[in-house]
């Protein structure tokens, strides 16, 4: 076989191991940053919001937020 083959086997087999590499650390950043988003969200949500002034209404029981 001429070289040239070997050499264009060798840079096809060497774009495909860079593609699967770089697929492959994408994924994982992604699913850290997805993780990460996650445990935001949670965090936040564990906050208690402030609402304002907040009004009792009777009929309900309860107390809701002031309307300005």
């Amino acid at each position: 076989m001429p070289p040239h083959v070997f050499l264009l086997v060798a840079v096809g087999a060497s774009l495909v191991a860079g593609y699967r590499l770089a697929h492959r650390s994408l994924k994982k950043h992604r699913a850290e940053a997805e993780k990460e988003r996650a445990k935001q969200e949670a965090a936040q949500s564990n906050e208690p919001r402030d609402l304002g002034s907040l009004d009792y209404d009777a009929d309900s029981g309860s107390y809701k937020p002031r309307h300005h």
